[in-house]
């Protein structure tokens, strides 16, 4: 893993080829309200930090800094142009097709977000995804006339699939009230820059007024970017702030907010920065790199929060090797290399790396680039070594080989959305794995596997259920990967 600063710090910007439906044009706050084409320049920073915002699950929350899982996101662009181009060819030799769609759909939402920071006078700190069940679109925001931008978001690395996902998308988008509706369709290249079509804003209206809808949005937007950020406290907080708000808190969750105010007021460390005060976490990335992610102290408190007006932009510094970056919503991020300047609040030794707090939700959230970091540091932990990332044996490429004591130990990874794998799969695995001349194969996935299917063939698997168990003690692998009966339930 390597900061976000390292990347940045050669490209700092990428562009991207947008083409403007005409219906949108007059609704644009841009000076120019003619141009259909135009090159969008966005910073790398921003993109993911939206990314985490739409992606990231607000009624799941944990403990992980989930930020860092979207930065692995940034190895699969091309660093040597400042146009935004993808490893397509190999994401799907190294990573397979799933991941290539899970990647395409991240992109595609970070992408529609920026560009609507570039196209219209958004509210940042409205920025929140669009909850429910059924088709709906992907996010929505307040722009500074208070109208409601509604965006449904697409990526693909084809025109033929961009033109398939179009038509859903156009449904899927007027499924939410909204001034503007917009279609965002990115196409990632690998050869040529990426493009993306910004289409069609049918209106329809909202009864609520634009006040309140602002502060709804916004205690929506910071339960979001917390829970991405790896801080339950801070998003079950804000996810408290907007059932005030909307006036269905219960006198027991009103009790609980304010003795978490307190808490963060008082317990939680702070940072002086800016002139301002923030607070917020501590994590562990790497040896001796760390992050400290925080919010503005002014947006604690009810009135504070209703009062609080967005930084005229964001800000970022690099000082005494301690990088700052100050999102215009009151957010702070910190990469730190010198931790020392930090050891009068809090305790250096403590501090949790983000590898080690993890849910099985925060895994589905994962793509396989991800889960593979995840899972060689769950194998340090318990004492493999000689770990080795992508090996091919014979025609079948594994994902992961680690030795532990004397046995070596080949780890397979899959990774569904839909917590689904197909007996085919688990049949074509078992094949490979009589292609081992020893050791042990493993396959690891957060589907449910029936206990029929795994008497039936000659492989250890974490399943979903295997995953939960190493999630409340890591050293429950070594008793997955090595049941008494050589079969895991």
């Amino acid at each position: 893993m390597t900061f976000i600063r390292d990347i940045a710090s050669l490209f700092q910007s990428k562009r991207i080829s947008v083409e403007i439906d005409p219906l949108l044009l007059p609704h644009l706050k841009t000076e120019d309200k003619l141009t259909t084409s135009r090159v969008i320049t966005f910073n790398l920073y921003r993109l993911i930090y939206h990314i985490g915002t739409i992606q990231s699950r607000r009624f799941a929350t944990s403990n992980r800094l989930k930020f860092i899982d979207k930065v692995d996101l940034l190895e699969k662009i091309y660093t040597n142009t400042n146009e935004f181009r993808v490893k397509i060819d190999e994401i799907k030799h190294l990573n397979g097709s799933e991941t290539l769609t899970s990647i395409s759909e991240d992109f595609g939402i970070g992408i529609s977000v920026v560009i609507a920071e570039s196209l219209f006078a958004t509210q940042r700190s409205t920025i929140q995804k669009i909850y429910g069940t059924g088709r709906r679109p992907d996010w929505k925001c307040q722009l500074e006339d208070n109208s409601i931008l509604v965006v449904e978001a697409k990526g693909a690395t084809s025109i033929a699939t961009s033109n398939t996902q179009e038509i859903r998308a156009l449904d899927q988008k007027t499924r939410e009230p909204g001034d503007i509706q917009v279609a965002s369709l990115t196409i990632f290249n690998e050869n040529q820059i990426s493009t993306n079509r910004y289409l069609d804003p049918p209106i329809e209206n909202n009864d609520m007024s634009s006040e309140m809808q602002n502060h709804i949005l916004r205690a929506g937007h910071y339960a979001s970017v917390f829970s991405f950020l790896g801080n339950s406290k801070l998003s079950k907080y804000y996810s408290q702030m907007r059932k005030r708000l909307e006036g269905r808190i219960t006198p027991y969750e009103q009790e609980r907010k304010d003795e978490v105010f307190r808490d963060l007021r008082t317990n939680d460390p702070t940072i002086y920065y800016s002139d301002k005060e923030f607070a917020g976490s501590f994590y562990e990335v790497e040896n001796e790199k760390y992050l400290f992610v925080g919010v503005d102290k002014e947006l604690l408190s009810y009135t504070g929060f209703i009062e609080f007006n967005e930084y005229e932009e964001d800000t970022d510094i690099t000082l005494s090797d301690n990088h700052y970056v100050l999102f215009k919503d009151g957010i702070l991020m910190i990469e730190i290399g010198n931790i020392e300047m930090y050891s009068d609040i809090v305790n250096i030794n403590r501090i949790p790396n983000y590898q080690n707090k993890i849910t099985v939700s925060d895994v589905d959230e994962m793509n396989e680039i991800s889960f593979s970091k995840y899972f060689i540091h769950l194998l340090e932990r318990n004492g493999f070594e000689n770990i080795q990332e992508e090996i091919r044996i014979g025609d079948f490429q594994v994902d992961l080989v680690a030795k532990f004591g004397d046995t070596v130990y080949y780890f397979e990874f899959k990774i569904y959305k839909n917590k689904k794998i197909t007996h085919n799969v688990i049949e074509q695995l078992s094949s490979y794995r009589e292609g081992l001349s020893g050791g042990k194969f493993v396959l690891v996935t957060n589907a449910i596997i029936e206990n029929q299917i795994l008497n039936e063939i000659n492989i250890s698997i974490i399943d979903r259920n295997g995953i939960k168990r190493i999630s409340y003690n890591y050293r429950n692998l070594l008793e997955l990967i090595n049941p008494p009966n050589e079969r895991l339930n």
